[in-house]
């Protein structure tokens, strides 16, 4: 009569022959031991996990960069009413830019002039640039320096603004003058900005032809405050 090692005996066996102990196996009608299965489903999964994740960063950045387009930005800082050369552009890829002049329509930029001041780095869109000249027919450029308590901070060229008369410093002024302020120029576009250290900022405006000597009377006086106004005016 043949015996056969019961469970105990074989798993006894497979240690001290150096075998990876696994789970006891279950047994199916019959006495038969049923198949053991390794124990890596956890690493599998995760290698799975890995791979879909992998090809999902793949997909996306593949995405990401087939929207990009060549378009084109300013080179070096260019002023307000500067005519713009190739030198002072440069090309960038963009992707989601709203308005941006694609590199195929560089000679439509080069030659025009820049109606706002440029900085580097910045891309360019159709309303920052005229064929027109400036001062444009009916227009002058003027400069105004105001008190810093007299012009909005962070004004930028292109902005447009409002100027008002106002009592000059150190002076309180009447209450007619204060109750209804004297407007000396609706809407007119600052050209540039710059911020003097100790005295205040130094504006200079597109102003319309018939207002800019009253203007600059009222500005030589220190009697004129800034308002800043939508670029589109009031609807």
């Amino acid at each position: 009569m043949t015996t056969h090692p019961d469970s105990s005996e074989r798993m006894a066996a497979a240690k001290a022959n150096g075998a990876p102990r696994d789970a006891p196996a279950s047994r199916v009608p019959g006495g038969r031991e049923r198949p053991r299965l390794p124990r890596r489903y956890g690493q599998w999964a995760a290698a799975v996990l890995f791979v879909l994740v992998t090809m999902l960063a793949a997909g996306w950045l593949w995405q990401a960069r087939s929207d990009r387009v060549e378009v084109l930005a300013v080179r070096d800082a260019v002023p307000a009413g500067t005519v713009i050369g190739p030198d002072d552009l440069k090309t960038v890829q963009v992707a989601g830019v709203a308005g941006a002049v694609p590199v195929s329509e560089l000679d439509r930029l080069v030659g025009s002039t820049a109606a706002v001041g440029l900085v580097p780095g910045q891309v360019l869109n159709l309303h920052m640039v005229t064929t027109a000249p400036v001062p444009g027919p009916g227009q002058r450029v003027l400069g105004l320096e105001v008190d810093a308590t007299r012009t909005p901070g962070g004004l930028m060229p292109g902005d447009v603004v409002s100027l008002v008369a106002v009592p000059p410093s150190g002076d309180a002024g009447t209450v007619a003058e204060l109750g209804s302020p004297r407007t000396l120029a609706p809407l007119v576009t600052v050209r540039s900005v710059a911020v003097v250290e100790g005295s205040g900022t130094r504006l200079t405006l597109v102003v319309p032809q018939r207002l800019a000597t009253r203007v600059a009377a009222f500005g030589a006086t220190g009697r004129v405050a800034v308002i800043q106004a939508p670029l589109g005016g009031d609807r």
